[in-house]
């Protein structure tokens, strides 16, 4: 049986909140102690499984919560900015859980908030490993994710699988540019996936159309499906190509719902993606792990949780019905964000490297 990997949510004080939850969004453990030591509350957490993320509702960050996490060997989170009441309550809330007092409460939305940070990880290592049939692993991908220990997924499963163990000072630093194209040559091996389980899915169509038919024994309409995976190898050739030629496609966006977004994350997976936008709110993007977002406009960075390139409208090229920009505009544009530090997501940018 595998040690659960839990996130930890801390709310410091004399009275102090503790809540744990699971990889899978389940709420393990929760109480609220008063004048009690960081080393009971680590010997607490222990008794429930190994913590991988401490995470605190609040910024700048208590430094008995970067304690705890230090005694735990656990990679720290917190917000931008700090949870307001209402946030906290609304989370909470969403996933209907119980609490006490306001300290429990405080403790499990720092949960949640991370919980929902990295929840597109989680539930992507999840997939690839039920369906490599490798489930055995997952504690050892997930913490090479989180640490950093691995630069994608891939490399993540090639290790675990070694046996390797390689730890945050053994890496050698890789700069933006190489990361990047080494992502999209990754990205062949993803879009290759995605169309290996449209045309299992299509066969299986097929196959059941072929028995309609002797039964039924009339003609059936051609299937939707036909159609929409005819779309997906149409465009996912031409974004191929772009990137052969050394170009960075775009994935035009027109509709930010959850809905939508969810349906075209199912089609051509989302992860890893450089997206065409034109909203002010992109908040909806957080948990799709985009690469990063192009927009002709300014839009609210404070809570969006990748980097947002703002571009002038001559910057944005098209080809056979694909929008792109030059490769090397948008790494001009990145360096360019790091140097400023005009905006937040620079430290979590460095982690995007699945």
């Amino acid at each position: 049986m595998r040690i659960r990997l839990l996130i930890v949510g801390f709310d410091p004080g004399t009275k102090a909140g503790l809540a744990l939850i699971d990889t899978f969004g389940r709420i393990v453990f929760l109480t609220s102690k008063t004048n009690t030591s960081i080393s009971s509350f680590s010997q607490m957490i222990l008794k429930h499984g190994k913590a991988i993320i401490v995470a605190s509702d609040r910024k700048p960050l208590p430094k008995s919560v970067e304690k705890l996490a230090k005694s735990l060997g656990a990679k720290l989170f917190y917000p931008p900015e700090s949870l307001s009441v209402h946030e906290k309550i609304e989370l909470v809330k969403r996933y209907d859980i119980r609490t006490k007092n306001d300290h429990e409460r405080d403790a499990v939305a720092a949960a949640l908030k991370a919980y929902k940070h990295y929840v597109g990880l989680f539930k992507k290592i999840n997939t690839s490993l039920n369906s490599l049939g490798l489930t055995n692993i997952y504690n050892t991908v997930v913490e090479s994710m989180i640490f950093g220990y691995a630069d994608n997924l891939d490399e993540a499963i090639n290790k675990a699988l070694s046996g390797k163990s390689v730890t945050l000072e053994e890496k050698k630093p890789i700069t933006i540019i190489k990361t990047e194209r080494k992502v999209d040559v990754k990205r062949l091996e993803k879009d290759i996936e995605i169309l290996k389980k449209y045309n299992e899915k299509l066969l299986e169509e097929n196959r059941k159309l072929k028995e309609m038919i002797k039964v039924k024994t009339k003609i059936v309409a051609p299937r939707k499906n036909d159609k929409n995976l005819k779309e997906i190898i149409e465009l996912l050739k031409k974004t191929r190509r772009l990137e052969i030629e050394g170009k960075i496609p775009l994935i035009e966006l027109k509709d930010l719902s959850l809905e939508n977004l969810e349906n075209l994350n199912e089609k051509i997976d989302l992860f890893g993606r450089v997206v065409l936008v034109d909203s002010e709110n992109l908040v909806t993007l957080n948990n799709f792990g985009v690469k990063a977002a192009v927009s002709l406009r300014d839009v609210d960075k404070s809570k969006i949780e990748f980097p947002v390139i703002v571009l002038d409208k001559k910057d944005i090229h098209e080809k056979e019905g694909i929008k792109y920009i030059e490769a090397f505009l948008f790494d001009e544009r990145i360096k360019e964000a790091r140097k400023t530090g005009l905006i937040e997501w620079v430290k979590n940018y460095r982690n995007r490297k699945i």
